[in-house]
């Protein structure tokens, strides 16, 4: 179970990364103090830990089950980036369905979100 906690920490920071997250700003920086990069850390674990959890919930004879488990993973990442604050938006989720849709229609977003539901659904 640590292996699929540790790939779906890897998917939190690679998405957080795309949107502008803490990887970035390493990135044009160069470097970040030790103390951001452990909180970072933590948050990117604490984040793998309530996805897991979610996944979890998700019943094992669902036909959906990749692609709600993938829905948890984009919200999740959404909400630490954007603030968990639009959780209490409709329009939140209307956009959340939108972009996986999108992501859903695109060849190489498809592929990715295949690993993705792999890693994901690993540990459940």
């Amino acid at each position: 179970m640590a292996s699929s906690i540790a790939s779906v920490t890897q998917l939190v920071t690679l998405i957080q990364a795309q949107l502008g997250g803490a990887a970035s700003v390493r990135e044009r920086k160069g470097r970040i103090a030790p103390r951001k990069v452990a909180k970072d850390d933590y948050v990117a674990h604490k984040l793998s830990g309530l996805i897991q959890q979610r996944v979890k919930q998700i019943a094992q004879d669902d036909p959906q089950r990749g692609r709600k488990a993938f829905r948890v993973f984009l919200e999740a990442v959404l909400l630490a980036h954007f603030g968990e604050a639009l959780a209490h938006d409709p329009k939140f989720y209307q956009v959340l369905d939108d972009i996986q849709s999108a992501m859903e229609n695109d060849a190489a977003s498809a592929v990715m979100i295949q690993s993705a539901i792999g890693h994901l659904l690993a540990g459940g």
